[in-house]
């Protein structure tokens, strides 16, 4: 596995360090940024490219869907962890229809929030049971998108999807290379019009596949 650039967006300093201390002992990382503001959040990103953002939704000049919507503008998109001590239902599907990677409850721990940071690496996404459960029940609201038939194969992707499986897994799983398994799963989300996992798995869940 490649070296990752990360950059911590937190604006409580504690939990920055903390987070800091715990990643720098991970032979995966390269560099660890800061950042505790809106302000500091700019400039680390005019600084240079992250491949990971842990960032906390609540902050005191900006919500993680605002710092999101910057993040997709730049010329490299990294991926995006939201950590966050928040349990509503209206964020959390706000954040899935952004298109965020991952997210994470900060009282969930650290070794939960490695967990998602390899499925990031590993999958693109990682999206817990109770994050499922979000998606499940709430379904209509990620898109109100009309039914398409489907082949068992991709019946097969979705499942494979939703319990976490590695693009190395599927690939396994399908009897297929690994390049042909993503450009499945691309043309899956092309094919259900939808624009990220997120909505693939609310897909899945709403026409009873999953």
């Amino acid at each position: 596995m490649k070296k990752l650039n990360f950059l911590l967006v937190d604006d409580e300093a504690l939990v920055r360090e903390g987070l800091h201390a715990l990643l720098e002992k991970e032979d995966f990382v390269n560099c660890i940024t800061e950042a505790g503001s809106k302000k500091d959040f700019e400039n680390a990103l005019a600084g240079q490219a992250y491949d990971i953002v842990l960032m906390d939704f609540r902050m005191p000049d900006a919500n993680g869907l605002q710092l999101y919507q910057a993040l997709k503008k730049q010329p490299y998109i990294p991926k995006v962890i939201v950590l966050t001590g928040l349990e509503g239902q209206e964020l959390i599907i706000n954040l899935l229809k952004a298109g965020v990677n991952g997210i994470v409850y900060k009282l969930d721990g650290y070794r939960e929030l490695l967990h998602a940071i390899k499925s990031v690496i590993d999958t693109g996404t990682y999206f817990p049971e109770k994050i499922l459960a979000v998606i499940r029940q709430n379904a209509q609201q990620l898109g109100d998108v009309p039914p398409v038939q489907l082949t068992f194969q991709e019946q097969e992707l979705l499942r494979a999807i939703a319990q976490g499986f590695t693009t190395k897994q599927i690939a396994s799983l399908l009897k297929m290379s690994e390049s042909t398994t993503e450009t499945y799963r691309i043309r899956l989300i092309k094919k259900v019009q939808v624009s990220n996992t997120a909505g693939l798995l609310a897909y899945a869940f709403r026409n009873g596949i999953l």
